[in-house]
C-alpha cells in the first residue's frame, strides 16, 4: 500500500491513527455512557442504602418502643399483682391479729375471773380469819375479864383478909 492510500489527503493523518482515535472515542463515550450509569446505579444505592438505613432506624425505634411498652405493661401487671398479694396478705395478718387478740382478750378475761375467784377466796377466808380472830380475841376478853373479877374479887378478899388481921 502506498502512502495516498494510508494518508487523508485533506489534514495529512494516517487512516490507522484515524481509525484508532475514532475508536478511543467511542470507546470513550461508551465509558462516560457506563460511567454515568454507573453514577445512576451508585446514586440509586445510595438512596437505597439511605432508605434502608431509614427504614433500619426507625425498626430500631419501634422495636424499642413495644421493648419499653411491654416493659411498662409488665411493670404495672407486676405492680398490681403485688399490691393485691400486700392487700391479701394484710388482710390475712389483719384477720389473724383479730383472732390472736380476741384469743388473749379470752385468756385475760379467764385469768381475770379466776384472778378475781382467787382474791374473793382470800379476801373471805380474811374475812372468816378476822373474824375468828375477833371471837377469839372476845373470848379471851371475856375470860381474862372473868379472871379480872376474879382477881379483883380475890384482892378485895385479901384487902378485907387483910384489914381484918389488921385489926386483930
Amino acid at each position: 500500500m502506498e502512502r495516498s492510500e494510508t494518508v487523508c489527503r485533506y489534514c495529512g493523518v494516517s487512516y490507522l491513527i484515524f481509525h484508532e482515535f475514532h475508536q478511543l472515542n467511542s470507546r470513550l463515550a461508551r465509558l462516560e455512557e457506563e460511567l454515568g450509569e454507573q453514577r445512576g446505579i451508585t446514586q440509586r444505592e445510595k438512596a437505597q442504602r439511605e432508605a434502608l438505613e431509614l427504614g433500619r432506624l426507625e425498626w430500631e425505634r419501634a422495636c424499642h418502643l413495644e421493648v419499653q411498652r411491654q416493659a411498662e405493661e409488665r411493670e404495672k401487671t407486676t405492680k398490681e399483682e403485688l399490691e393485691e398479694r400486700h392487700g391479701v396478705t394484710q388482710r390475712a395478718m389483719r384477720e389473724e391479729f383479730e383472732k390472736k387478740k380476741e384469743k388473749m382478750e379470752e385468756q385475760y378475761q379467764k385469768i381475770n375471773k379466776e384472778e378475781e375467784k382467787r382474791a374473793l377466796g382470800d379476801v373471805e377466808a380474811e374475812r372468816k380469819q378476822r373474824e375468828e380472830l375477833e371471837r377469839k380475841s372476845e373470848e379471851r376478853e371475856k375470860v381474862l375479864g372473868d379472871a379480872l373479877q376474879k382477881a379483883n374479887k380475890s384482892v378485895e378478899e385479901l384487902r378485907k383478909s387483910f384489914q381484918q388481921l389488921e385489926e386483930r
